[in-house]
């Protein structure tokens, strides 16, 4: 089972944000070790030569001084108080002839012609080179200059205490390097795993989405960035689900309530005929009352649908560019009969164009659902006004009233489904058109108010993205 949990971890974003965050901090440790051992190298040789070619110069006095048989002499006495296996002195002409020497032994065949040939082409005073002697564990230093017109010193040391220190401070950052990458693999984690909480969080809250909690939400507060723009479009999308499963319960709850009375009465007239023989006349009209029941409740469910698919989203818009002017002029010639059978004066306060982006048949239910509302609440002799305008890159449609007006504890109810106000429920109607118009101002990304005043008139006032 263990093993198992193992080998999944291996499959987790927190494992590969861990290895990803300890592989890079080791690398950058091991460049940093890179840079300072060169740099320690590199100050390490650069003494070693400064010394060798401290003694080739002090040679050169001598030999200024006291001739070839001084620095013979000087030779000598190196010799003696030197280690041979540490330090090496060779004196030679430029025909390779050996003037003096220590004991080298221990130091092999060094070879001297090359050194020779290049001190006289190269017009240099001095030569450093780097010795691997077989059978010997370190390496040494050697210096090959010019101390008289026809005379050549070379001196050699070895390397051995700078490569014991080299070796020491390696494996000092071996030991550390191990160190460091056992705590970069335990901060990455914690790195790794704080940065990783938000979406552990959404993974919990989906779970317990998924049994059943539909209420829950991501917490967003106190995240990074881009966890707050996943917990939020998290969010928005649950708010959305939502919305779309209030409104099949509510689908469901007003077909159990407000198709009931259309079905009964339907249902009422089929009995009423089959109980007794009845004229022909008698039938047309039943079956005439049948049939506008029927035109009734097909609108009534196509109007739900309408509303649920808008506040759900789930329908894509066409959007295209539209005239708004037309649009209303349509509208209004389209209710003008009804106006006039009420004496209603329909004035209109339009620019001469008026274009926005928007959907044709929403915006035209919108438009006309208002002023069918207008006209229908409006006592005889009334009037009513339509005006559209642009305004800081939005439109702006008012239509405006005097009919019954709305009271002030029904006003904020009166976009919900099936609401009717008391002085409204005179009139036919299902009390769907507020929320229908509503629901597709919402969906085309504005806003839809009303202002009313009891007994004096209403206006409804939307507001829509140009």
């Amino acid at each position: 089972m263990f093993l198992r949990k193992i080998l999944n971890l291996k499959n987790t974003l927190l494992f590969r944000l861990t290895i990803l965050y300890a592989g890079i901090f080791t690398l950058l440790s091991f460049l940093a070790f890179a840079i300072f051992y060169y740099q320690i190298l590199t100050v390490t040789m650069k003494g070693m030569d400064e010394e060798l070619l401290k003694e080739i110069e002090e040679f050169s006095i001598v030999m200024a001084e006291a001739g070839l048989e001084g620095v013979k002499a000087a030779i000598a006495e190196e010799a003696e108080s030197e280690d041979p296996n540490e330090e090496c002195y060779r004196l030679i002409n430029f025909n390779g002839d050996v003037l003096a020497t220590t004991d080298m032994s221990s130091w092999g065949s060094v070879e001297k012609y090359n050194n020779l040939k290049r001190l006289q082409e190269d017009e240099t005073n001095y030569i450093f080179q780097t010795l691997i002697i077989p059978g010997r564990e370190y390496k040494a230093r050697m210096i090959s200059g010019t101390i008289g017109t026809d005379t050549v010193l070379q001196i050699g040391g070895t390397l051995e205490e700078a490569e014991k220190y080299l070796t020491i401070f390696r494996n000092l950052f071996a030991m550390l390097l191990i160190i460091l990458m056992s705590l970069s693999a335990v901060i990455g984690w914690i790195m790794a795993r704080q940065a990783l909480l938000g979406m552990e969080q959404v993974t919990q809250t989906a779970i317990e989405i998924s049994q059943g909690a539909y209420d829950k939400r991501v917490q967003v507060k106190d995240r990074y960035d881009e966890i707050k723009r996943l917990g939020s479009t998290f969010n928005a999308m649950l708010d959305r689900i939502q919305n779309v499963l209030r409104s099949m319960r509510e689908i469901n709850d007003n077909i159990a309530h407000d198709l009931r009375s259309p079905l009964a009465r339907i249902r009422g007239l089929a009995e009423m005929t089959l109980m007794r023989e009845r004229s022909v006349d008698e039938y047309k009209k039943m079956a005439a009352s049948t049939v506008e029941e029927c035109d009734d409740l097909i609108d009534l469910v196509n109007t739900m649908l309408d509303i649920t698919e808008a506040e759900s989203g789930v329908q894509v818009l066409e959007i295209e560019e539209l005239d708004l002017r037309k649009l209303i002029i349509d509208a209004h010639e389209l209710f003008q009969p009804i106006a006039d059978e009420k004496q209603i004066n329909v004035t209109l306060d339009l620019p001469h164009k008026l274009l926005f982006k928007g959907n044709r048949k929403k915006t035209q239910r919108i438009v006309t659902n208002l002023l069918e509302n207008a006209i229908k609440y409006t006592p005889d002799r009334g009037k009513v006004s339509i005006s559209a305008f642009e305004n800081d890159g939005r439109i702006n449609i008012i239509v405006e009233d005097t009919g019954i007006g709305i009271p002030e504890a029904e006003l904020p109810h009166i976009f919900e489904r099936f609401y009717q106000c008391d002085k409204s429920r005179t009139e036919r109607g299902i009390g769907l058109g507020l929320s229908l118009a509503k629901a597709f101002v919402v969906a085309l990304g504005g806003t839809l108010t009303a202002r009313s005043t009891l007994d004096k008139g209403s206006t409804f006032s939307v507001t829509l993205p140009q």
